[in-house]
Formats: C-alpha cells, sequence, structure tokens
C-alpha cells in the first residue's frame, strides 16, 4: 500500500501528513465567460494549475518550525503523487494562510509540539 508523499524544499513530511485533497483548477483567458443572450459558456483555456489541502499530524516543534519557513517563502518547490498521473511530480507552489493549529507542551518529554496544522498549496 502507498502512503501520502509530501516533501517541501527537499525535506519528507510524509510521516506527519495526515491528509491531503487535491483540486484541479482551469486557468482561462481574459473574455471567456457565458453569452448574454443564450448562457452558453465559451472559454479560452490557458492550462490547469494544482491546489492542495493539506492537513498535518502532531508536528514536533523543530518539525513545525521547518516547515513554516518553507511555507513562508514567496515560492517553495514540492513533490506529491500527481492524482492526473499517478507518479511523483515536483511544481512550484505557494501558501498564503498558514493556520498553524493548537501549540501544545507536553509536560513528560518538555517539548512544545503543534496539532492541527492546515495549509493550502497553490501552484504556481
Amino acid at each position: 500500500m502507498a502512503q501520502i508523499t509530501l516533501q517541501i524544499d527537499g525535506y519528507d513530511y510524509s510521516e506527519y501528513t495526515e491528509e491531503i485533497s487535491p483540486t484541479c483548477n482551469g486557468l482561462n483567458a481574459d473574455g471567456s465567460g457565458r453569452d448574454v443572450q443564450t448562457g452558453e459558456m465559451f472559454r479560452t483555456k490557458i492550462t490547469d494549475k494544482l491546489k492542495w489541502e493539506v492537513k498535518m499530524l502532531r508536528l514536533p516543534e523543530s518539525v513545525h518550525l521547518r516547515l513554516a519557513a518553507s511555507l513562508k517563502k514567496t515560492y517553495y518547490n514540492a513533490i506529491l503523487h500527481d492524482p492526473d498521473n499517478g507518479t511523483l511530480t515536483e511544481r512550484t507552489y505557494y501558501t498564503d494562510t498558514r493556520p498553524y493549529g493548537v501549540q501544545r507542551f507536553n509536560k513528560k518529554t518538555k517539548q512544545i509540539y503543534y496539532e492541527g496544522m492546515t495549509f493550502t498549496m497553490t501552484e504556481r
């Protein structure tokens, strides 16, 4: 059984990834739209772009800090399992909003961790 693959900026976060949900967004040229008389859609499609909703498992602070630094960059490279062709594919993405989840402290280990981090990766 294959596992989820999520590599960002050369670091493998697969073991910390709970789920990822890909969406394919079509990018249309200016002037695409509906005919106001008939309601018929007309479009000039430029390309498709992938968008991923990512939900992480519990992250140790050191892992969270590394991931947060990558997501904060204007653009970063990521490798994911492509939903269109079934292969691992590297593309460039960006993330606008980064909900870090809940910051918790483990009294036994004296370590901080993050739980429930979610973010969206949009293809450049």
